[in-house]
């Protein structure tokens, strides 16, 4: 986004599933310090620091100096904190909003029982500024703005009818300021909120409440097994923080309560949405100083004691956590640079890139920005399923090798119907991974004559015709195969096909493409007895395979066990059917 305009960014970002105040700020900074990778990722660790700074000065504000330094220290060890901030993303940003916003709203009521009316305003307008930033960065934002407002509810409780009538005047208008300052981009918002897809779920009330508080205590890079006693040390201080806080503590219970609560009634908690629980974290930090603020006051020796041997365990369970994070390939960054680098290294005259998230194309072009024949799929909200295969077909039509860049499916397109496309009508024949990232290959079909063959797997599935698109290949080449089965009976297990290339039947193969049917798209519990299923494989054949004649078989193997199906003949019984004899030539 940094090489576009201003009004550029607006207007792509109205096709984005993200507003774009954060773009904006990120062309600012590119601006004034540069556009390097190291440069753009600072952006979000300055960010980080002055979140630390503020985390430092609410705790104060609800305690002490001891709360407000444990605070800033819990938050500036919290691996979450310190993933975001290495991000080029806008949820470190809208986490220092979020602090930023509770902490205008505590000091608002302050002033408001001074009645210093000079502060009063001058606290009102950075509100409101502060609120419509935050929706500018992020629409997450607004459960915060939510939360700001359970806790003036929860406060205005206690107090009488015209204190409370004050109060509600003052929040409602303030609310309708951020509302009419972030009125040019409110029909885009909510366009984007209604009709973007969004992965709902449906898991235990137990595995979400661990999962959460691991993620709130811990961030996304431990396992909950790993770190019990952790989470429960933790838990145990966060309580008393809560129940021994002053009168303030109902914005910070809130500001946990609301974006959790919220995540979990719409559905949201998966890995694509998690993410949204790091605009809590500066609480939860601040909530467990005050906690072993109370434990070392109150209760002297012993609590200093208590507080010792926790606050141990809470950096073990952070070091553990910060050490998968840059160590543990399971959590592996998204890295668009090798991504890219390996693209390049696979392109030929004659591909095609389609991505299917927005702006992955910025990404890319960043890295490479003279890479060409880069198609934006699955860009249409609400999916339009027709105009999008058509698109498919037209490029498919003029590219012989398209290379798929996938990353959150279930958003940008939950139906899958650009994957489905792709294994049903080219030959898919490499799969990798970059973070969460996946990169598959597909090669467009060429013309096959389709033959005759009677393949019976133990008579479950029955393969009847086969075709290969040469019997005449080179290193480098792709062997096209197309399968015809159906269901013999009724099929409970899953399996996946096998297609090899072998030089010697008793060695193992020197090329293969295993996978589900179709793909993925259709497996064999899905099957109907007798409905033909059209299945393509594409075997790459490596670069350093020798001149010869080689072997082409098919067979079949179940998920569960990797038993494979017998093949049934007059003649023998075997586990594989050889479709034909194929030559490689230098």
């Amino acid at each position: 986004m940094i090489s576009r305009s201003t009004m550029e960014i607006v207007s792509a970002a109205a096709l984005d599933v993200h507003p774009p105040g954060y773009y904006i700020l990120l062309k600012a900074w590119s601006v004034m310090v540069g556009g390097s990778e190291f440069v753009l990722r600072s952006l979000s660790a300055f960010v980080g620091l002055i979140a630390v700074s503020g985390m430092y000065l609410i705790g104060k504000i609800i305690g002490n100096y001891l709360v407000g330094i444990l605070a800033a220290v819990l938050g500036s060890i919290h691996p979450g904190l310190i993933y975001y901030s290495q991000e080029v993303r806008m949820y470190m940003l809208c986490t220092l909003l979020s602090i930023v916003i509770v902490y205008i709203s505590i000091k608002l009521r302050d002033e408001s029982k001074k009645e210093n009316t000079t502060l009063i305003t001058i606290w009102r307008i950075l509100f409101v500024l502060c609120g419509v930033a935050g929706l500018y960065v992020h629409y997450s934002f607004g459960f915060i703005l939510v939360a700001i407002n359970f806790a003036c509810i929860y406060e205005m409780i206690s107090m009488d009818r015209e204190s409370r009538k004050k109060i509600l005047i003052e929040f409602v208008c303030l609310q309708l300021g951020v509302v009419v300052l972030y009125i040019p981009w409110l029909p885009t918002a909510i366009e984007h909120l209604v009709s973007w897809p969004a992965e709902r779920v449906s898991i235990s009330t137990e595995y979400v409440v661990w999962e959460i508080w691991s993620w709130l205590s811990f961030g996304p890079t431990v396992e909950v097994g790993d770190i019990v006693l952790g989470l429960v040390c933790l838990g145990i201080v966060v309580t008393i923080g809560l129940v021994s806080g002053g009168g303030h503590m109902a914005s910070i219970a809130t500001w946990i309560i609301a974006p959790v609560g919220l995540i979990l009634v719409f559905g949201l908690f998966s890995e694509a949405f998690e993410k949204f629980l790091v605009l809590a974290v500066p609480a939860v930090a601040i909530v467990a100083a005050n906690g072993f603020e109370r434990l070392i006051r109150y209760f002297y020796v012993p609590g200093r004691i208590l507080s010792l041997l926790t606050f141990g365990m809470i950096i073990s369970c952070t070091c553990l956590s910060l050490d998968n994070m840059y160590h543990n390939e399971y959590y592996r960054r998204d890295d668009y640079r090798s991504l890219v680098t390996d693209i390049l290294y696979k392109y030929r005259e004659g591909d095609a890139v389609l991505l299917n998230a927005p702006n992955q194309a910025e990404v890319i072009s960043y890295y490479y920005p003279s890479m060409e024949n880069v198609f934006q799929v699955a860009r249409t909200r609400p999916f339009d399923t027709h105009k999008q295969i058509v698109e498919l077909e037209t490029i498919a039509r003029s590219y012989s090798r398209l290379i798929g860049v996938f990353w959150g499916e279930k958003q940008a397109d939950p139906e899958g119907v650009v994957e489905k496309w792709l294994n049903s009508e080219t030959f898919k024949t490499t799969e990798s991974w970059y973070g969460a990232i996946r990169v598959a290959t597909y090669d467009v079909a060429e013309e096959v004559y389709m033959k005759e063959i009677d393949g019976n797997f133990d008579g479950v599935i029955s393969l009847h015709r086969y075709g290969v698109n040469s019997r005449e290949f080179r290193p480098g080449d792709v062997v096209q195969v197309t399968l015809d089965w159906s269901a013999s009976t009724e099929i409970n297990s899953r399996y996946k096909i096998f297609v090899h290339i072998y030089d010697d039947v008793d060695l193992p193969p020197i090329a293969q493409h295993d996978s589900e049917p179709v793909g993925g798209s259709m497996p064999t519990n899905l099957w109907e007895n007798n409905d033909i299923v059209t299945d393509m494989h594409g075997i790459y054949i490596p670069a350093n395979v020798k001149e010869g004649i080689y072997t082409l078989a098919v067979g079949i193997y179940a998920i569960e066990g990797g038993k494979r199906l017998t093949v049934v003949s007059e003649q023998n019984m075997a586990d594989r059917v050889v479709l034909e004899r194929i030559s490689i030539v230098e």
